[in-house]
């Protein structure tokens, strides 16, 4: 398949493009929020979906949120391929980082849904701009140790050039169909040796959490992994940044909306929404599934709960 870019986007300003679905919209709210509140420069954000994946509602919600932002913004339906596939908390809207990339040919940046951005995240622009003409895409480096599981970079924050993409469907097509993460492994198939690349301040990954300095703020964050900050009941927040420091930063970003949003039409819309995003994530019983039900179990008990993330917090500390 060969990528067809148009000039649907004709804008100046700096592009995001992100790819929604009806159990992300809460987790949009936060982020698009942030993304309008801090940036130097101008943005335009691209709203990728599927078919049958974000209801007729959640459209028109996210673009009379998007418009009270005074955000220019386009939200668009994507055909999906039938090669996209689900893999627990793995859904097919990932693919559309594919998709968007292919009509948008000019440079952009790709933020998945669970990131937060700080001032001067669109400091990314620059290094997307400047890269070098051998470089497709620019990624974040990664701090290697122990709690960095993967290989190559991850596919969470993309730089996009203004490069020709790759064809990523025969790829796609050559792989198992149950390959766990297999967007990130073809980005990092397709796209080995033709990236440049930017500090891990902007793709800091949650499970850097052991090194994460609030001084030295990362400009984006990247909740990566099945467990989202959304899913925590709020009564447990203070005590549950001593286990991850990092989610204190998502619950302030939430904190900010949540006090912006007051009196507007859809307030109330979006707490409903908070609510349910408690009971979003996708529950399962294989490998690493354990911390999945306890934020299961902490958003049945509420408050009852605290005994339970005392003896976590207490756990994390030894």
């Amino acid at each position: 398949m060969t990528p067809v870019p148009t000039d649907r986007f004709s804008t100046r300003k700096n592009i995001v493009a992100l790819g929604l679905d009806d159990n992300m919209v809460y987790g949009f709210l936060v982020l698009a929020h942030r993304l309008a509140r801090t940036p130097r420069d101008e943005v335009f954000l691209v709203v990728g979906y599927f078919p049958g994946k974000l209801s007729a509602k959640n459209v028109d919600l996210i673009g009379r949120y998007l418009s009270w932002l005074a955000v220019e913004h386009d939200i668009v339906e994507y055909s999906p391929h039938v090669l996209f596939t689900e893999r627990r908390h793995l859904t097919m809207t990932t693919f559309l980082k594919f998709v968007i990339s292919d009509e948008l040919g000019q440079a952009h940046l790709w933020l998945d849904i669970d990131t937060v951005v700080t001032s001067g995240w669109d400091g990314i622009f620059r290094a997307i701009r400047e890269a070098p003409d051998s470089a497709g895409l620019v990624v974040a480096e990664k701090i290697l140790g122990p709690d960095t599981r993967f290989e190559g970079f991850n596919a969470g924050v993309l730089g996009w050039t203004g490069k020709t993409r790759e064809d990523w469907l025969p790829a796609l097509a050559s792989l198992p169909e149950k390959r766990f993460s297999s967007e990130q492994y073809l980005f990092n198939t397709l796209y080995s040796g033709k990236t440049a690349s930017v500090g891990s301040e902007f793709n800091f990954l949650s499970s850097w959490h052991r090194v994460f300095d609030p001084e030295n703020m990362p400009q984006i964050i990247h909740y990566s992994g099945p467990l989202k900050p959304w899913h925590l009941h709020r009564s447990h927040a203070s005590r549950w940044t001593k286990i991850n420091p990092t989610w204190s930063v998502w619950f302030q970003a939430e904190r900010e909306m949540m006090t912006d949003i007051r009196g507007q039409g859809f307030a109330s819309t979006v707490a409903m929404y908070c609510r349910r995003a408690l009971f979003s994530g996708r529950l399962h019983t294989g490998k690493g599934s354990a911390a999945s039900w306890v934020l299961r179990v902490l958003a049945i008990l509420g408050p009852l709960g605290a005994p339970l993330t005392w003896l976590l917090v207490t756990r994390a500390k030894t």
